[in-house]
């Protein structure tokens, strides 16, 4: 009995290594990426931020996924290769609560803005000439994106007054006390989780249905431009894809775990897994905004080539001389 304790012991010992190695490695292959597009954006900011409107909610994403790695990441690799939390104070319990909870609704509010952009920068781009719509259809919401998550899980997670559970004695920081209260939470996880991705599916199902509607009216002069569309809206579906796979079933539970009121405690290991992959939805971020975004990829192709080719000249030079 003592030899399968031990065993099992080792095995979920080994499972932690793992999900630990994986974290560890995504967060530096994504911090190299972040680096490198944020560089390629800076140095090209007029042309590709300025100008471009559909980059701009492409650029905040790749900086709320830097934000992430960053300030929360650390943390939870941390506690899977110590067993607990870096610390277990209140202040910093409540902070990384904070964080973890304000980057996940920016960038979940992000996507789902973004979908519906998409729609009139495609199709209705006479809208977003005029300064006033402009700001109306695509700044504020943007603006509103980055402002409202933090304000309101300030109030709700710092300010907000209840019985704390004591997470001194606890090898981790618990859940934020607000989720004591059962409507809050219904609210928080309507609001800030499935509305979202309501959107995003809602915003892609209507460019496919664009897309066939566009398909059926054309005639053979405008072929080329329903091509370079189709092109560019695979592009887009591909993106909003990675979300939907990615925070649907960790949301699924959140919904079930918050309209059952904690009756999904059975489940715990299947709960355990789902959080974790989820982990690697804003760390895989950077990659997949590189899908709408093929530029930095471009310039650093032609960077390499050319390098290569004054490498290989260099080197003829060399052998051409006695």
């Amino acid at each position: 009995m003592l030899g399968v304790n031990i065993t099992i012991l080792n095995n979920i010992s080994s499972i932690k290594n793992i999900e630990f190695l994986l974290l560890l490695l995504i967060e530096i292959f994504s911090i190299i990426c972040t680096l490198y597009l944020l560089i390629y954006f800076l140095f090209h900011w007029r042309f590709m931020v300025i100008k471009s409107l559909p980059n701009q909610s492409i650029v905040l994403l790749i900086i709320v996924s830097f934000l992430y790695i960053i300030f929360d990441l650390p943390f939870t690799i941390n506690s899977y290769y110590f067993g607990s939390d870096y610390s277990r104070i209140l202040s910093f319990c409540l902070f990384r609560n904070w964080i973890h909870y304000t980057l996940i609704c920016n960038n979940l509010y992000l996507v789902a803005t973004s979908s519906i952009q998409r729609y009139f920068l495609l199709f209705k781009i006479h809208l977003l000439r005029k300064r006033q719509t402009r700001w109306i259809l695509h700044y504020i919401p943007l603006i509103f994106c980055i402002i409202y998550p933090p304000i309101f899980y300030l109030i709700t997670i710092i300010f907000y007054s209840c019985t704390s559970t004591d997470i001194i004695n606890s090898q981790y920081c618990t859940i934020p006390c607000y989720f004591q209260n059962s409507i809050l939470l219904i609210v928080d996880c309507i609001i800030h989780y499935i509305l979202p991705l309501i959107i995003t599916i809602s915003a892609n199902i209507v460019l496919i249905c664009w897309m066939i509607h566009l398909r059926c009216d054309l005639n053979v002069e405008q072929m080329y431009l329903w091509k370079r569309q189709k092109k560019l809206i695979s592009q887009i579906l591909i993106f909003s894809l990675f979300y939907i796979i990615g925070w649907l079933p960790s949301t699924i539970v959140f919904a079930l775990n918050a309209f059952s009121f904690n009756k999904l405690n059975q489940y715990g290991s299947v709960v355990v897994w789902l959080n974790y992959t989820s982990y690697f939805i804003c760390p895989l971020q950077p990659f997949i905004c590189l899908i709408l975004v093929p530029e930095p990829i471009y310039f650093l192709q032609d960077t390499l080539r050319q390098l290569l080719r004054k490498a290989m000249m260099r080197t003829s030079v060399i052998t051409v001389e006695p």
